[in-house]
C-alpha cells in the first residue's frame, strides 16, 4: 500500500476514534432499590399498578383516575414529588420492577402476606376485600359449565386466575381442607376484567378474583354471577422493597393520618355484614 494511502488511513482511524470518544454516553438507569432520601433528592416517585377502574386508568377525555392512583397522587403532592406510573397487569412483572429497583412502590391492592414467605414489605392495610367465584348465571344454557352453589362443588373443576395471584395459595389450602382436586389455570398478563370476559363469553367456566375488582366491571357483564365468596375478608396493602424502610414508614404514617387504620375486628364486622345482606 502506498505511503500516502497509509497516511490517510491512519488519519481516518484517528478521526473515528476521537469522534467515538466525544459521543454522549447513554444514560445508565440505576436498578438499586431507592429509599425516601433518594426519592426526595430526585423529586420523582415511581409506582407500578394494574390498569383498571379501581387502580389506574385514563379516561376518554384524557383525565386520569382510579382509587389507588388518586391516593398515591395525594401522597406524592404532599411530599413535593412528581409521580410516574408504570401500568402493568402482570403481578410477577410488578414484583420484578419493584425488586429490581425500577420502581419504588406497587400502588395496588396486594394481599397482605405475613411471615417469611413474602419478598415484599407491606404498608398498613388500605382496603378490606375477599375473593369471589365468577361464573355464568344459573339460568344460562351451559352444557359444559355446571352452576356451582358452594365452594365444595369446585372439586374436580378448573378455575382460572391471574398469573401469580395470591388466590392460588387460598385454593391450595382449600384443596387440603376438602381432600379433593381443583385444577388451576394461571393466565399470564390477564387481569380481573379479562378473566370476567372469558367466563362471560363461555371460553372458561370459572374464575376467582378479588371482589372489589369484580364489582368495578360487573356492569359490563350482566350474564355473570359473582355472589359466591371463596375466601373470608382479608387485608390488602401497597408493597415496597424491603430495603426501602424509610419509605415504608413514611407511607404508613401518612396512611394512618388519612384514616387507614384497619384492624382484624373491622374485617369480621364487614364479613358479617355481607353475610347478612346476602341472606
Amino acid at each position: 500500500m502506498p505511503k500516502r494511502y497509509r497516511k490517510y488511513l491512519v488519519i481516518g482511524c484517528l478521526i473515528a476514534l476521537v469522534s467515538t470518544l466525544m459521543l454522549p454516553k447513554e444514560q445508565v438507569v440505576s436498578t438499586t432499590p431507592r429509599d425516601m432520601a433518594d426519592i426526595l433528592s430526585e423529586g420523582i416517585l415511581r409506582v407500578t399498578t394494574e390498569y383498571g377502574k379501581h387502580a389506574y386508568y385514563v379516561g376518554a377525555d384524557g383525565t386520569i383516575g382510579g382509587f389507588h392512583y388518586q391516593l398515591i397522587r395525594q401522597f406524592a403532592e404532599e411530599h413535593g414529588l412528581q409521580l410516574e406510573v408504570i401500568p402493568e397487569m402482570s403481578l410477577p412483572v410488578q414484583d420484578s420492577l419493584l425488586l429490581g429497583g425500577h420502581c419504588d412502590l406497587i400502588a395496588g391492592g396486594r394481599l397482605l402476606v405475613s411471615g417469611t414467605d413474602s419478598l415484599l414489605a407491606y404498608t398498613t392495610p388500605i382496603t378490606i376485600d375477599r375473593q369471589v367465584i365468577i361464573q355464568r348465571h344459573k339460568e344460562a344454557d351451559d352444557s359444559l359449565c355446571s352452576y356451582v352453589e358452594s365452594q365444595l362443588q369446585l372439586a374436580g373443576k378448573t378455575v382460572c386466575i391471574p398469573e401469580n395471584s395470591p388466590v392460588k395459595q387460598r385454593i391450595h389450602h382449600f384443596i387440603e381442607e376438602i381432600g379433593d382436586s381443583i385444577f388451576v389455570e394461571e393466565i399470564p398478563r390477564y387481569g380481573t376484567e379479562q378473566l370476567m370476559a372469558l367466563v362471560a363469553h363461555g371460553d372458561r367456566c370459572y374464575a376467582i378474583c378479588e371482589e372489589h375488582m369484580v364489582q368495578a366491571h360487573i356492569h359490563r357483564y350482566p350474564q355473570l354471577d359473582t355472589r359466591l365468596a371463596f375466601s373470608f375478608t382479608q387485608f390488602y396493602s401497597w408493597a415496597v422493597n424491603p430495603q426501602s424502610t424509610v419509605l415504608l414508614d413514611s407511607l404508613n404514617c401518612w396512611l394512618r393520618r388519612k384514616g387507614f387504620n384497619y384492624r382484624k375486628e373491622d374485617a369480621v364486622v364487614r364479613q358479617n355484614k355481607k353475610h347478612s345482606e346476602e341472606l
